[in-house]
This record gives structure tokens, sequence and C-alpha cells, in this order.
């Protein structure tokens, strides 16, 4: 045999300088690609469900609250109000690093802020609230569909399209968000039900004691299922817009990532939080201005009740037209926050969607490119179910070509 060569190893080539890109860091890297959520944020379209979200919740709020004293406040108004004086110690407890306390002080804010909201003003708030969660629940789904279609497959959703798919997701998002709150409540009315019975009545509280055992079994239940719901409630819309209309597994998903990655959820949440303080400041500070700005200048060569107008405010010595036209001045110089709040929106449920796609990758091995799109599962069952049909009708062909070979040949022998 001829002797091979060796093939000779390409020279490098020294004078040719080395690049680093991003791209070489990070490209193998998931938390980076949190980095996309402004951009997934700042379109128009999806700003403007947000908005529509808003308008709508406060629409039905304010509206309820007209009906009633005039000095009763909007029923959002009071919940965040009363959330916010609890906040202390949550900022406390950040800051000291107890995150555990933090969550505690959360929990206990929020649980403060709702029962005094309900004591205040019980009819209203029974209306406001659960409507004002639905609202968002449906509306978050769609944009959470239009953001992951963009992060995920790079293509653009119409506004009409996400509100479609808002409206069919009702049931789902619902389901994803209310089944385990549903069993939460029927743990703790089965541990009230049970303490009643067998420790409340003489006789059988010794054996109430011993099955307490089954109490405290229930109850690490339930707060399991609080703390999950807790840290993935904002995942739960994301997760339905992304596997289809389906909330168990949606819930099922979210439960099972924050509970088996724990650390990447973590640090995917500190990164999207602190990047939404930063963006989120500064899109306020900018409406902010643009509202200082249009005012001042609107109000510059007018006397003092031009300024007013100016600036949106009424007095008592402006006539019907003045008045009239400061309330529309008001209206008007709401629309730069207005849009502001809906960016910051659509930046949270964007955000929390492709976090909720970073750790099913990180988990499942699932690729972020792979979400729930209508009919396609439909057309790999045909074409699936297709392939098999022209598989056995090959084979059967030529199971009916080797039976005819031996009669062919027994002919050809004979002639």
């Amino acid at each position: 045999m001829p002797s091979e060569k060796p093939t000779p190893k390409p020279e490098a080539d020294l004078g040719r300088p080395f690049r680093l890109t991003i791209e070489d860091l990070f490209g193998d890297l998931l938390w980076p690609k949190l980095f996309r959520v402004p951009r997934l944020a700042l379109r128009a379209d999806r700003i403007g469900l947000a908005v529509l979200m808003i308008l709508l919740i406060g629409l039905i709020d304010q509206t309820l609250a007209s009906m009633t004293k005039a000095d009763d406040q909007p029923v959002l108004d009071m919940l965040f109000g009363l959330w916010s004086q609890r906040l202390d110690g949550i900022v406390i407890s950040i800051q000291s690093l107890a995150l555990g306390e933090a969550l505690l002080a959360g929990w206990n804010a929020l649980h403060f802020a709702v029962i005094q909201t309900f004591e205040a003003a019980p009819v209203r708030a029974s209306i406001v609230l659960p409507i004002s969660m639905l609202i968002y629940i449906s509306l978050a789904t769609g944009i959470a569909r239009m953001s992951a279609d963009d992060f995920a497959r790079g293509q653009s959703m119409k506004w009409t399209e996400g509100l479609t798919w808002a409206i069919k997701s009702i049931p789902h998002a619902l389901a994803a968000h209310l089944i385990p709150l549903a069993v939460i409540g029927l743990i703790v009315v089965v541990l009230a039900g049970g303490g009643a019975v067998l420790l409340g009545v003489p006789g059988l509280n010794l054996i109430g004691a011993v099955l307490s055992i089954i109490g405290i079994a229930l109850a690490f239940v339930a707060v399991i299922l609080m703390v999950g719901f807790g840290l993935g409630a904002p995942m739960l819309s994301p997760a339905v817009a992304c596997e289809g209309f389906d909330g168990i597994d949606a819930m099922q998903r979210v439960y099972a990532y924050i509970f088996g990655r724990p650390a990447r959820w973590f640090i995917y949440s500190l990164v999207l939080v602190l990047q939404f303080i930063v963006v989120g400041s500064i899109v306020y500070a900018l409406a902010a201005a643009t509202t200082s700005l249009a005012s001042w200048a609107m109000g510059w060569w007018l006397g003092t009740d031009g300024t007013l107008v100016a600036s949106g405010v009424s007095s008592e010595e402006m006539t019907w037209a003045g008045k009239s036209a400061a309330r529309i001045v008001a209206t008007v110089l709401k629309i730069p926050t207005l849009i502001a709040a809906g960016f910051v929106l659509v930046y949270w449920i964007s955000g929390w969607t492709v976090q909720y796609l970073l750790l099913r990758q990180s988990s499942d091995g699932q690729d972020v490119t792979d979400i729930y799109v209508p009919g396609e599962m439909e057309a790999r069952v045909e074409l699936t179910l297709a392939s098999r049909v022209a598989g056995i009708e090959m084979g059967q062909d030529a199971e009916a070509g080797e039976s005819e070979d031996p009669e062919d040949s027994e002919e050809s022998e004979a002639d």
C-alpha cells in the first residue's frame, strides 16, 4: 500500500488580532437574555392593551366610587394606600438581607390592606377586586403571548390577535390562578372544621390532640402552596400563553420550576426586578418631565387663571368655561403618565414571560422557541399518521412484489 502523507496542520495566524465578542461571553448563558425585555415592552400595540387594562379597571372603580359618598376613595387607591403604609418593614428586612422576614412582612402588609379595604367598603371591594383580577389575568395572558411570540419566534402579533388570545384564555388562566387558592381555602376549612369538632367537644379533644399531627401536615401543604403562589403568580399567565390553553399544566410547571430551580429563580428574579426598577424610574421621570414642561410652557404668557388652567387646576373665581378647560387640560396632562404606566405594566408581564421560558429551558431542556402554536400540533399528528400510512403501504407493496417473484421465476424456468 502506498504510504499516506500526513495532512499538514494549518499554521496559526499570529498576525491576526484576537477578537472577543459579547456573543462569545454570553452566548450560552440564559440570564443575559432578560436584557431583551425592554425591547419587547417598547411596542405600541402591547402598551395599548396595557393602557386598555388600566382604563377598564379604573373606569369600573371610579364609577362605583362616584355612586357612593363624595369622600369615598376608589377601592384600588384604598388598597394600595393601606399596603404602602406597611412598606417600611419590608424595606428594612430587605436592607438587612432577611429575605424570609421580608416575605412575611409583605404578606402581612397585603393581608392588612385587603382586610381593611373590605371592612371600609365591603360591597365595592367584593365587586371591584374580582373584576380587576379577571381583567388583569386575561389581558396579561394576551400581552404575554405577544411577547412570547416576539421573543421565541421573532414574530409580531397584532393587538387584535393578542386580544383574541386573551379572551380565549380566560377559563384556563382562571384555573391556573384559582386552583391553588381553592386548595388552600379547602385546607383552611378542613382544619377549622376538624378543630371545632375534635378539639372543642369534651371527650374527643384527646383524639383531636393525637390527630393534630395531620393538621400540621395539611398546614405545611397549604404553606407550600401559598409560597409557590406568591413567588410564581406573575408567571401563571405567561405559562398559559406559552403552553396553550391548559391552566392545570401551566400551574404545575410554574410550581415545579420554582421549587426545582430555586437558585435560578432567585437570580433571574433579581436581575429582572433590578432592571424593572431602573427602567421604570427612568420612564416615570420622562413622563413627569414631559407633563411639567408642557404645563409650564403653555402657561408662560398667561395670567394667574391661565396658568392654573395650563396646569389643570380650577378655582372658584373661574368661569364655567375656565373650569371646563382646566378639567380637560388635567385629563390631557395625565396621558404621559398613563402611557408610562402601560409601558411599565408591559415590561412587568414581558419580563416574567421571558423568565418563565428561561426557567423551563434550564429545568426541562425545552428550547425557548418551543411554544404552543395553534394548529401546529394537529399538523404534526397528521404528518406522522400520513408517514405511517405511507410506510405501511410501501411495506405491503414490497411484500406483494416478493410474493410475485417466485411465480415469475417458475414461469421462466418452464419456458
